[in-house]
């Protein structure tokens, strides 16, 4: 099929995936409203913090390698059983995670039941991969947008109906589900061989080729997960689920940053393989650029008007945190760019740097969670995953600076 143009690409893809994103926001706001207090929030707050873990799991950190997969390396059917061994070996890992982080039994079967939801999320994102290889990124964007209607519709509704999270988890997961199998597949079809095939050898590689991708991106995902979860098992779930509400719609400018540049990373891999620095120059410089301008504009908005409208959405009780969502939306536009740092390092090829500045970020983390949460209670949240991040991004912009000066010798 014909190939879309980069700008129809990127408007494809960001608009599609910010509803599917915002969707996924708004369950937040919903899960307080239909709900009698903010424990239900907090035990959303706990099972997304473990989606992201299941997220890093599930999809092995592919995609990246998949789509600057320029060679044929590996083939799509290849990728598509791969996918499905990690979400298998990643649901078993992450239920039992559940229950040993859960405050509660319910708790921990609710974290399990959204892992189904993340499942289908997590293998779809494999057909979206063929998608974006042959520059067909309107199916993603029509794709995320059938599934952030419907999965909020099925949240809404079993919620308003039955008061219980595990069946809203549940239907989420049966909406979207039904989005993989009867426009997904079809679609990555007209695109590629959608089959089930890889050796053992070839499955052998791919673990051990991404095996550094999925840790660096793990290091990435666990910043975030430890950061809530130890301020949620010190200071309980209301408490955590009040600190969801507030930094939740934070989110959208790290999802925003990746739909921008995710365009970006089929490009950049055909010049990084051909050596035609040039080229490679002006993407990353177009690149970072628009990245930045838009953390500049997502900052600035949310220190303007965020606490506002965090109170109109959640009612005054919410009123002496609101103003959190600044600090939390600088937190979330530092996990963007670290997130972009690490795609551009698989794009090369660069594993290592990949891992270290999140090691390092991780790292950074854990040895000052204590100190600011105890010194800074809910906004300490905010300053671990600031500080962790910050430091992170500074080894990697050097990093990449050298990389490149190496890419024009």
């Amino acid at each position: 099929m014909k190939e879309l143009s980069l700008k129809q690409n990127l408007v494809w893809n960001t608009v599609g995936c910010l509803m599917y994103q915002g969707c996924q926001w708004l369950t937040t706001i919903l899960v307080v409203i239909l709900s009698t207090s903010y424990e239900n929030s907090g035990i959303l707050a706990f099972a997304m913090a473990t989606g992201n873990i299941f997220t890093g799991l599930a999809t092995y950190n592919v995609r990246t390698f998949q789509i600057s997969d320029v060679r044929g390396q590996f083939s799509s059917e290849n990728y598509i059983a791969f996918r499905i061994i990690t979400v298998v070996l990643a649901s078993v890992l992450c239920s039992a995670y559940s229950f040993a982080v859960a405050p509660s039994v319910g708790t921990g079967i609710a974290m399990i039941a959204f892992l189904l939801f993340k499942a289908d999320e997590s293998f779809s994102n494999v057909l979206y991969g063929i998608d974006q290889k042959a520059l067909r990124m309107d199916f993603i964007g029509i794709s995320q947008g059938m599934r952030g209607i419907l999965s909020l519709a099925a949240f809404a509704l079993s919620l308003l109906a039955t008061d219980n999270l595990v069946v809203a988890f549940v239907a989420m997961f049966v909406s979207c589900a039904a989005v993989t199998i009867l426009y997904d597949i079809p679609h990555s079809r007209k695109l590629d061989t959608v089959g089930v095939s890889i050796t053992k050898k070839n499955c052998i590689d791919l673990f051990r080729i991404c095996a550094p991708s999925v840790i660096a991106i793990l290091a990435y995902g666990f910043v975030s997960t430890i950061a809530r979860q130890w301020f949620g098992i010190q200071y309980g779930e209301e408490a955590l689920g009040i600190y969801s509400a507030v930094a939740t719609p934070c989110v959208l400018v790290q999802v925003m940053a990746n739909y921008l540049y995710s365009p970006f990373l089929v490009p950049i891999a055909r010049s990084w393989s051909s050596r035609n620095n040039s080229e490679l120059r002006s993407q990353l410089k177009k690149l970072i650029t628009g990245i930045i301008g838009v953390i500049v504009i997502c900052v600035a908005l949310s220190a303007a008007f965020g606490a506002p409208v965090i109170e109109l959405v959640y009612g005054s009780s919410i009123g002496d945190y609101s103003w959190m969502i600044t600090p939390a939306m600088i937190a979330a536009s530092l996990m963007a760019l670290d997130y972009l740092l690490t795609d551009l390092f698989i794009v090369m090829r660069k594993f290592f740097l990949a891992v270290l500045i999140n090691v390092v970020a991780l790292a950074s983390c854990i040895a000052s969670a204590d100190y600011f949460m105890s010194a800074l209670y809910m906004n300490g949240i905010n300053v671990v995953i600031i500080v962790a991040f910050a430091v992170g991004i500074v080894v990697g912009i050097a990093a990449l600076v050298v990389q490149r000066r190496l890419q024009s010798a």
